[in-house]
């Protein structure tokens, strides 16, 4: 497809740069490449060090000459962001997540109130003649019931702004592991166009993306590259396969209490390229979590727990997935209470590029610029890079239509 027009896009809270990836585009992953898109980066932006210190480390990334700036957006003047056409946000999704403590907009440190530095830019913008094309803004599904203080949704509410300032705008709850992400990863998007467009971004042209490019998927295609054999095969003498961030010793040893998955290590040999999900035995499917531990050896909490299943809803903490199974949400602290962060055979964290592949990186996307636990944190915050190319290929061709 020749599209003539390219778009500068504006990145605000940009973490190590997994949506900015998505929508530059010229990366491969797992033996497909994705091509590039003709979106810009101009500018991009964020408060975090060692998010920015990684970002700026990546030819992937900056090779269009843009670094990112480390600065509270909410100290960033207007002036100084560069004219654009599509404006890229994931605020941050601490103050709406269900890991978290869920304060949404009255997040005491003022994070749940930051999707309106993306209004203040844009309403800026507008002032001026230069109305953004598009925005997409990306979230924690906890956001979806998290609310405004005038009692609606926090959703809703950015709905309702936008839309006063002529988008229109779509919403919709999406899994990344529909869209080519080895991750069972729930987020929102919210994603405006300029209503002079008459046009309206349909979630649906992202399930025509994924069959087009031939993406494995859950729901819309195949799943066998989703699998988490497939992701940990042929990362030996990757850069950070070697880099795992240590357990504590109480948290080792409810972690060997759990147990391997009895697959084995050897199982991996049933993932080799070009095999079938079906002819995978019984025993890839089985994962462990906590309730495998032997009653005789639970803490007092998780035996408070075992007695009273129904009270506690049975969590399924310490969660180690199963080589046949798609992988939980990574979470920025890789903690394997809340993710599914633990090797499902060996006796530790997936390594760094083990959750990078998780996430959808690149091979040749580096995160060893910054300290080792700091890597977990960028990479459980970044949104996959595939996902961001399926929504910015969707974009373009809903704009280009």
């Amino acid at each position: 497809m020749t599209i003539a027009k390219e778009y500068r896009t504006v990145s605000l809270f940009s973490g190590c740069g997994g949506l900015d990836l998505g929508f530059s585009g010229g990366f491969s992953f797992q033996d497909r490449y994705f091509e590039r898109l003709p979106f810009k980066i101009v500018f991009a932006n964020d408060f975090d060090p060692d998010a920015v210190n990684c970002y700026n480390s990546n030819g992937l990334l900056i090779k269009d000459g843009t670094k990112c700036t480390l600065e509270d957006i909410r100290n960033v003047a207007d002036s100084s962001i560069p004219d654009f056409d599509i404006l890229l946000a994931g605020f941050p999704c601490q103050p709406f997540s269900n890991a978290g403590h869920r304060r949404g907009v009255n997040d005491e440190n003022g994070r749940g109130t930051l999707f309106k530095e993306c209004e203040r830019i844009i309403e800026a913008k507008m002032k001026i003649g230069r109305k953004p094309t598009a925005f997409v803004f990306e979230n924690v599904r906890g956001i979806l019931s998290s609310k405004m203080a005038d009692g609606t949704t926090v959703p809703t509410g950015i709905k309702e702004r936008m839309d006063k300032l002529g988008y229109n705008v779509s919403v919709k709850l999406i899994c990344a592991s529909d869209y080519g992400v080895p991750q069972m990863r729930y987020r929102v998007l919210i994603i405006g166009i300029d209503k002079r467009l008459k046009k309206i971004f349909d979630f649906a042209e992202m399930e025509k993306v994924v069959r087009a490019a031939g993406l494995p998927s859950v729901s819309f295609g195949k799943d066998e590259d989703l699998l988490i054999g497939s992701v940990l095969r042929n990362i030996d003498n990757l850069p950070d396969s070697g880099d795992v961030w240590e357990y504590s010793k109480s948290t080792m040893n409810i972690v060997k209490d759990i147990g391997g998955c009895e697959h084995g290590a050897n199982a991996l040999e049933w993932f080799k390229k070009g095999f079938k999900k079906s002819s995978l035995p019984a025993i890839a499917f089985i994962g462990r979590s906590w309730k495998d531990i032997p009653p005789d050896k639970l803490t007092p909490r998780f035996k408070k727990i075992y007695d009273d299943p129904k009270r506690y809803h049975a969590p399924k903490f310490f969660r180690r997935f199963a080589y046949g199974e798609i992988n939980g949400t990574i979470t920025a602290s890789g903690q394997p209470e809340n993710c599914g962060i633990t090797h499902p055979v060996f006796d530790r964290r997936y390594s760094v590029r083990e959750i990078a592949r998780i996430q959808s990186f690149p091979d040749d996307y580096t995160f060893s610029s910054i300290p080792l636990q700091s890597r977990y944190k960028v990479i459980g915050n970044a949104v996959p890079p595939v996902l961001g190319w399926v929504i910015a290929k969707s974009l373009i061709n809903i704009l280009t239509k």
